[in-house]
């Protein structure tokens, strides 16, 4: 297993942002290298603190902090609130599943959805890739979309085509 976010060369998030129209619930899950996040979190919001130290109880709402401040989802201009659901350390791959959960949402024709994605890029810089896909089926959305440093935003308005 690494030991430090240096030892693999490939710096990457994935995420999948989903909706159910029948539900009419808003899903979302991020795949990270756990060593790559556990040093994004720790000189973000810990502030050089070992991720180690902190108290299981307290490990959720670090995780809702990060993602509050580098991955924002906006639905007609307000913020969503992710709260955590689970974590799945996948300790042989090095990968941390991340779930978050459902939020109640109505989509509509003419509904805007922004999604920026800048998880991990103060650390890794233009290392950094960020991969989002996002399915909305009720609006024919399929989409995978890179998050790089210089573009990490895409935005939706529900019935209307991709520009």
């Amino acid at each position: 297993m690494p030991l430090s976010a240096s030892a693999h060369p490939l710096k990457l998030s994935a995420s999948l942002i989903q909706h159910d129209s029948k539900q009419k619930i808003l899903q979302m899950e991020c795949k990270v290298f756990i060593d790559d996040f556990q040093l994004s979190l720790s000189n973000s919001i810990l502030k050089g603190r070992d991720p180690n130290t902190v108290k299981r109880a307290d490990r959720a709402a670090l995780i809702e902090q990060y993602f509050q401040k580098y991955y924002r989802v906006k639905h007609n201009g307000k913020a969503l609130t992710w709260k955590l659901n689970a974590v799945q350390p996948l300790y042989r791959e090095n990968v941390l599943i991340i779930q978050f959960k459902k939020i109640p949402i109505r989509l509509r024709r003419g509904s805007k959805l922004t999604i920026k994605n800048m998880v991990m890029f103060e650390d890794f810089g233009s290392a950094q890739t960020n991969r989002t896909v996002v399915r909305i089926p009720s609006f024919n959305i399929d989409d995978g979309h890179p998050s790089t440093i210089r573009d990490h935003s895409i935005s939706y308005t529900l019935g209307s085509p991709k520009k």
